[in-house]
Formats: structure tokens, sequence, C-alpha cells
């Protein structure tokens, strides 16, 4: 569940959109407890009609003693008004000598199949909660699900849910206001970030025994947001996820062009 989830909001902090003329480059830290535990880089295109990002994850320093993980992500699909619309997400990856896959195709808001790997279990264990295709109508991918255009008030970002479905599971991610206005730099921004907090509220696709989802139930994320040049798009800067060993953060260090 850990690595997926770090995964998916690395993934989400790759999603800055970079103008038509060139990819945008970005770099991650993610740290545990204060100590560097992974990395992670992802190349963004964004044209007027169109959009793909698409990058990697592995575990580093201390982490690599005790798992390694190693993965990949992407997501292409078109550029609508006021949000994007995936058409095709996909997510590969490894932890502990295990593998997982995932392939999700949309059309406009609804996720229309799924091809996971490996296959879920049949019979399923009784206190699953079977993802329902009325669930699936209206939902987003993890990687460009919180590409927001906040309007003219920023501080709106922060009374969103985004409806996720990785596959998996279907997650909602339910935004509310945080500390405001944050100072943050990296390579490539220097600015003001709005910090949300954020709640994860379980729908589908999980087992209700499932100790990970009870404890992240009960705990608050953080996600600040920056304004992406003048493209009017915010997009996460930083994450913190609290575990059950301690906090792990997401930074972005470098979003700039090659």
């Amino acid at each position: 569940m850990l690595p997926r989830l770090a995964l998916v909001l690395t993934g989400l902090l790759a999603a800055l959109p970079a103008r038509a003329d060139g990819p945008l480059q970005t770099d991650y830290a993610i740290s545990l407890i204060g100590l560097p535990v992974g990395r992670a880089h992802f190349e963004t295109r964004l044209s007027p009609t169109r959009y793909s990002v698409s990058g990697t994850l592995s575990s580093a320093g201390l982490a690599e003693l005790v798992s390694s993980t190693r993965g990949t992500s992407s997501v292409s699909g078109r550029v609508g008004p006021t949000r994007l619309f995936a058409e095709r997400y996909r997510l590969e990856y490894t932890s502990d000598g295990k593998s997982w896959r995932s392939d999700v195709r949309y059309r406009g808001t609804r996720a229309v199949s799924a091809e996971v790997a490996p296959p879920a279990k049949s019979p399923a264990p009784s206190d699953f909660v079977p993802v329902k295709p009325a669930q699936l109508a209206s939902v987003v991918d993890p990687l460009s699900g919180l590409m927001l255009k906040p309007g003219r008030d920023p501080a709106s970002l922060c009374g969103r849910t985004a409806p996720f479905f990785d596959g998996w599971s279907r997650l909602d991610l339910v935004l509310s206001p945080g500390d405001g206005a944050r100072d943050f730099k990296a390579d490539g921004f220097s600015g003001k970030a709005i910090a949300c907090n954020a709640r994860i509220r379980p729908v589908s696709g999980y087992r209700t025994s499932s100790n990970g989802i009870k404890f992240l139930q009960g705990r608050t994320i953080q996600l600040w947001f920056a304004p992406i040049g003048d493209s009017g798009v915010y997009a996460p800067v930083y994450v913190r996820i609290p575990t059950q060993v301690g906090p792990l953060t997401l930074t972005a260090t470098r979003f700039a062009k090659p």
C-alpha cells in the first residue's frame, strides 16, 4: 500500500505543466522521518490540445538496505478548457521482490477499463469492498488529477475532492484549508505556495481490515500547491504523509527546462 501511495503522490508532484516549446524536467526528494529513502524524476509535455507525463521512482539511501523499490508511471490525454482529461494511465512497480502493474483507460470522466497484475483474488476476501461501475463514472487518474485551476482565489484550491482510481482502488482525497500561504523554493521556482490539508476517504477496492487504510483514515496529509508560470494552473510541490513509522515527505527540488 505505502509504495503505491508514494508513487501516486510523487506523480501528483510531477504533474506540472510545461510550455509547448519543450518538456519540463522535474526531480523529487523522498524522506522518511527526515532520512532520505527515495528519489524520482519526471518529464511533462503540454500542448494546447494534448499532454503527457512519464517518470520513474526508486528507493535510495537507508531504504535500499531494507527494501528495494522501483517504479514507472505515465499518463496521456487531452487538454480541456478547465481541466485535463486522461485517456490512459499506467503504473508498474516492484517492492521486496514482488511486482504490480496497472493499465487504466478513461473516456471523458469515466474509467472504462482496468487491467491489473497480479489479478484480484477469486473469491475475494469476505471483508473486501468491490469497485462498482457507478463509482467509476466520474474519476481522475493519480498523475494529473491534482492539476487545478483555482480561478481568481487561489485559496479555493483547498475546497475540492479528487476522486482517484488507479485500477485497484477508488478513493477520495478530500482537501480542506491548511495554513494559508507558505514560502517555497526549488530550482526553477521561488514564491508562495498554498497549504492545504487532505484526508483519504476509501470508497471501494480495499479490505476493511487493512491496517494501512485504518491508519490513514484518521490522519491528515499536507499538500502545498504552487503556481506554475503564467499557465493559471497550480500543482503540488510538497506532500507530507503520516505513516506508522513517521512522516513520509516528498519535496520538489527542481522543475525546469533541460
